[in-house]
């Protein structure tokens, strides 16, 4: 079955022109020191947040213009009419209960009547309109609250002018076009949310007495994929950023929806509410997201996700990117996070009856190691290969590990972790190269007489102890002590780990809280940890077809009970807190 992830993101305010285009993440420390993302969200197809309405009014006529690629503002300079837009979005699934911490409108302007910059201005609307039918002449009027307005200063996109100002939009990584701009919306959407003002959208303006301010913008309708026009991009069409409720963790689940197939980001201080607000927003390999090489993403063959990792972006710049897997399409990805758009590195380690892919991870000099259940292999793709795929695909390094399913990296070496069918591998990694340092056979299982392979399935740190890893098998889930040199508590009488194995009581441990009620049945699928709460999230799969995987899973350190994050509208086979560090 196919896998899918979910994600959750906070962005920071607008930007002056010139500075990278993309909002930083809100990071929080937490207790243990980690740090964690709050949750964000822009606006998009099934999103919390989805765009409704734009269009542009002019003295020059009074047609339709709702279909247009475009939106105008300020004094034209050839034809001296005025120009202005109004824009509305979709914010009811956000209940008023919602703490609005950070909202920007996301533009990208196109083309300016100044290169020096001038101002420009959004304003709260004061009553309905339609774009169908909405003009000059019968415009709505914007609300009096001069507080609740946003104001920016810029200008480019003239090729022309005296001193040309051309923009430079990238169709592979759209976050960094050097056209967005974002104007500071936060007090009118927290009127909205809150209920204190009727959203009837946006207007947008400019001066309407010399023709420097005028601007252009891309609207809501991208058309075809063009590699010379901006605003077939969708990442450059109008967007709300919003950052809410911060301070809550963030989770990121793969393959829960069989119709959308999409990474999916959720708030995971609050799974009993996930079958009916949904996730916050969604992520695929798709047009929409700035992925549409067909050599990374062949037609048809996205299948969800079956891996998703949030990391420091190292090599590829400041602030954090998701690192992705998909076994159904063979494609691994580092995607820009929180911007979820286009990508950093991309290639095609082959689809499910090649390679079948688990487990993916960034290595800080921008490298990417993959595990290949199905070819048995551990390989490392280089980070110059991620930007020239297909013309480079043979990996820098390539390893052998039986039924290899998760690869990790650990900064303490470095090293990287992998696991397959019955070993837990450390590797040293050194430029790209992979060399074993120990491996440690996975202990066996007592409910099954043949005692087959305990099959590791998953592997990650564990949140405020250095020497621990998290092993999800189709065992059962365990800790693992990366030291040995003491004891530890194992479940006496569980049905996994046979406490006869190599190591168990020693270097496999199960003294961690609630221990058997986290190895509580097989079938394993993922387990981690969430840094500031200490609440563990697990997938466990259906033993009776251990391809599918199950509702997300939490326990608490406090209460030995489970919480499922979705009932029977999903079956995820991973699921990730969304933290940006190793």
């Amino acid at each position: 079955m196919l896998r899918r992830l979910l994600i959750i993101v906070t962005l920071t305010g607008a930007l002056l022109p010139g500075s990278p285009a993309t909002a930083a993440p809100v990071v929080t420390a937490t207790a243990a020191g980690t740090p964690t993302v709050s949750p964000v969200v822009q606006s998009g197809p099934r999103n919390l947040v989805t765009r409704k309405q734009d269009t542009y009014i002019t003295t020059a006529d009074s047609a339709d213009h709702s279909a247009g690629a475009f939106l105008h503002i300020g004094l034209h300079p050839d034809s001296k009419k005025k120009y202005r837009s109004l824009l509305q979005f979709d914010l009811t699934k956000l209940p008023r209960s919602t703490v609005i911490t950070k909202a920007s409108l996301r533009l990208y302007n196109s083309w300016t009547g100044s290169c020096d910059g001038w101002w420009m201005y959004a304003t709260p609307i004061a009553a309905a309109w339609n774009q169908s039918t909405v003009t000059w002449a019968n415009q709505p009027g914007t609300v009096a609250d001069t507080s609740l307005q946003a104001s920016a200063f810029f200008g480019i996109g003239n090729a022309t002018a005296p001193v040309p100002c051309p923009d430079h939009p990238n169709f592979v990584d759209p976050s960094t076009s050097d056209g967005l701009q974002r104007l500071d919306v936060t007090r009118m959407v927290q009127r909205w949310v809150s209920g204190g003002l009727a959203n009837h959208g946006i207007m947008l303006s400019a001066g309407e007495s010399d023709s420097k301010a005028y601007k252009d913008f891309c609207a809501m309708n991208p058309g075809p994929v063009s590699a010379t026009d901006p605003c077939t991009v969708a990442y450059h069409i109008p967007t709300l950023e919003i950052e809410f409720n911060t301070g809550r963790s963030v989770i990121a689940t793969t393959n829960g929806h069989a119709d959308t197939k999409a990474i999916e980001l959720y708030d995971g201080s609050d799974p009993a509410a996930w079958d009916t607000a949904g996730p916050f927003q969604r992520w695929a390999p798709d047009k929409y997201h700035s992925i549409t090489d067909t050599n990374l993403v062949p037609a048809g063959t996205w299948g969800g996700g079956v891996d998703v990792k949030l990391r420091p972006a190292g090599h590829y710049g400041s602030g954090q990117v998701m690192v992705v897997a998909d076994n159904r399409s063979g494609f691994v990805g580092v995607v820009p996070y929180p911007a979820l758009a286009g990508r950093k590195f991309g290639v095609n380690v082959g689809g499910t009856g090649v390679s079948n892919v688990h487990g993916a991870e960034l290595m800080p000099d921008g490298n990417v190691a993959v595990a290949l259940s199905l070819s048995g292999k551990v390989q490392v793709y280089s980070a110059a290969q991620g930007q020239n795929w297909p013309a480079d695909r043979s990996p820098l390094t390539e390893v052998a590990l039986p039924g290899a399913h998760q690869v990790l990296y650990d900064p303490a070496g470095p090293w990287l972790w992998a696991i397959g069918d019955n070993l837990l591998v450390k590797y040293r990694y050194t430029a790209g190269a992979l060399s074993v340092l120990d491996s440690y056979e996975i202990p066996r299982q007592l409910q099954f007489a043949h005692d087959p392979p305990a099959y590791g399935h998953d592997i990650s740190h564990v949140s405020g102890d250095a020497n621990r890893l998290w092993v999800a098998a189709n065992a059962g889930i365990i800790q693992f002590a990366k030291t040995e040199g003491g004891s530890c508590a194992v479940n006496a009488g569980g049905p996994w780990p046979d406490p006869a194995s190599s190591g168990v009581g020693t270097r496999w441990c199960a003294d961690h809280p609630n221990a058997a009620v986290v190895n509580a049945t097989r079938m394993a699928k993922s387990i981690a940890d969430d840094p500031a709460t200490g609440r563990v999230a697990r997938v466990y799969g259906n033993i009776n077809n251990e391809s599918n995987g199950s509702a997300v899973q939490f326990i608490d350190p406090g209460n030995p009970s489970v919480t499922d994050g979705a009932g029977v509208s999903a079956v995820y086979y991973k699921a990730r807190w969304m933290v940006p560090a190793y």
